[in-house]
């Protein structure tokens, strides 16, 4: 069942408790933007605005706008890219090297 984006994006975002403005500054997606999708004054935006939502919350673009009956999305995650960057620049460059030889390992 297709769903709106901007109802799916709504429960995401009451889901895992952010604002626009939080959502925004994890995302690099304009605050005004999430509130045209959210108001559903745009109903299609742009791919690259949808990737980086969908990228946040763990989830395929696709996912935004497709209801929970069917496949369900892979659980969200609050963690940020900036947060999971600055965890990585904490680690030794020996453990950055184990760190990237398991995700090489895990991603063929």
């Amino acid at each position: 069942m297709k769903l709106d984006i901007s109802k799916q994006l709504s429960k995401l975002m009451r889901d895992n408790s952010l604002s626009q403005s939080a959502l925004s500054r994890a995302t690099g997606v304009p605050q005004p933007t999430i509130n045209r999708i959210l108001s559903g004054v745009t109903r299609e935006p742009r791919r690259d605005s949808v990737v980086r939502i969908a990228n946040f919350f763990g989830i395929t673009p696709e996912s935004l706008y497709e209801s929970g009956s069917g496949k369900s999305p892979r659980t969200p995650t609050v963690e940020t890219v900036e947060e999971i960057y600055k965890r990585i620049a904490m680690l030794s460059i020996t453990e950055r090297a184990q760190l990237f030889d398991r995700v090489s390992t895990n991603l063929k």
